[in-house]
């Protein structure tokens, strides 16, 4: 068997097979060329892990550099990033919605994505699977009802979708969603765990791929752990919201950071 399972070989078997198993899109998870020697010199001036978190000692230039570097690779104002991919989204969703505000999810996300719901404490509707019409029917009706008892206005709609979901392997209809968002004052979050790095002519994602704007998105997140061959993940957007995360975020403010060797890893991609 090759190292990060490119090659398996079972011993009595003849079978050449594609391993669909794995999410190491574009091979970067290797141990031998360029990046891994720079990984490896990574490990040497700076060790493996980082023992402390953010908000005290726990910060390291390359983790720095990584942001300032994706969020100029997303043309968006700021990012910050995590040790881990679940994480980003099941510890952040609860930074921008709460009680009072209404989430409008897509039926198949991911389990990263419906943990995070569900620990907001926000109330939660499904709509069928990237099917924009019906997502466009439960906005109105909700604008129109307003909240459960009262009556009153939601204090926030957010639409949770994927780029490419990882189950089925549909791109989400990114320019019929923005024109939602926008017609009914709404906010997207939008997980770009398969889509960055894989998607697109400059290989930016769904936003890339359907030419659109950026800055029409207000939360990208997006995870290392796929196309970039490395582990943890990413939220970007203005600054003011980059902000908010690090003062808020559980995964910012008690977790171990990503450490400089993943890091390296990243930004050498």
């Amino acid at each position: 068997m090759d190292v990060f399972f490119s090659i398996f070989r079972l011993p009595g078997t003849k079978s050449r097979v594609i391993n669909m198993g794995s999410y190491n899109y574009l091979g970067y998870a290797e141990n031998s060329g360029p990046i891994h020697e720079k990984v490896v010199q990574t490990i040497k001036d700076n060790g493996v892990g980082i023992c402390s978190t953010r908000n005290e000692f726990g910060h390291n230039e390359h983790v720095k550099q990584l942001e300032r570097l994706m969020a100029r690779f997303l043309g968006v104002e700021a990012c910050v990033v995590f040790g881990m991919g679940f994480a980003t989204n099941s510890t952040n969703i609860q930074c921008f919605v709460g009680r009072g505000c209404l989430i409008m999810s897509d039926s198949n996300n991911h389990a990263s994505l419906i943990l995070g719901c569900r620990l907001s404490g926000a109330t939660i509707r499904k709509f069928k699977h990237n099917n924009m019409k019906d997502l466009e029917h439960k906005v109105r009706r909700s604008l129109a009802d307003g909240q459960p008892k009262t009556g009153e206005p939601w204090k926030k709609i957010i639409i949770v979708v994927e780029g490419i979901y990882s189950m089925e392997g549909t791109i989400v209809n990114l320019p019929e969603l923005i024109r939602i968002k926008k017609q009914y004052k709404c906010y997207i979050y939008l997980d770009e765990a398969h889509s960055i790095g894989a998607l697109g002519p400059n290989a930016r994602g769904v936003i890339d791929y359907f030419g659109c704007d950026p800055t029409d998105v207000d939360i990208l997140m997006g995870t290392f752990t796929k196309s970039f061959g490395a582990a943890g993940g990413y939220v970007a957007g203005r600054r003011d919201l980059v902000d908010l995360i690090r003062i808020n975020s559980f995964s910012h403010y008690y977790a171990n950071p990503m450490s400089a060797p993943i890091a390296k890893q990243i930004s050498c991609v």
